[in-house]
């Protein structure tokens, strides 16, 4: 990981359920893009070739159509919680401990 960081600026994140206790371990650090490895990446993986063509698809998109092309890419992407709330839920109803403990 440490080399993933030096060598690609690659950022590491601990997730611990309970988001606050969650750290980073590696801070991600701007680099330009490298295209090499992106093409390289693309022809391993279809599903990171296909976010690729998507996140293009909604850089270059013209203004008429960015929603639809946004709408599409958040799709494809993982969902995420909007609140406190929706996260302690998930976890609640997944079993999925989250640092609290129980009045039980």
């Amino acid at each position: 990981m440490e080399r993933l960081n030096q060598s690609f600026g690659i950022g590491i994140i601990e997730l611990n359920a309970n988001a606050y206790k969650s750290k980073v371990l590696y801070p991600a650090t701007y680099r330009d893009l490298d295209f090499k490895t992106i093409d390289k990446l693309c022809k391993i993986n279809k599903e990171f070739e296909q976010f690729i063509e998507q996140t293009d698809r909604l850089l270059t998109a013209q203004e008429r159509y960015y929603k639809s092309t946004e709408k599409e890419l958040d799709e494809y992407c993982d969902t995420y919680f909007s609140s406190d709330t929706e996260m302690e839920t998930y976890c609640k109803e997944k079993n999925i401990p989250n640092g609290e403990v129980s009045a039980d």
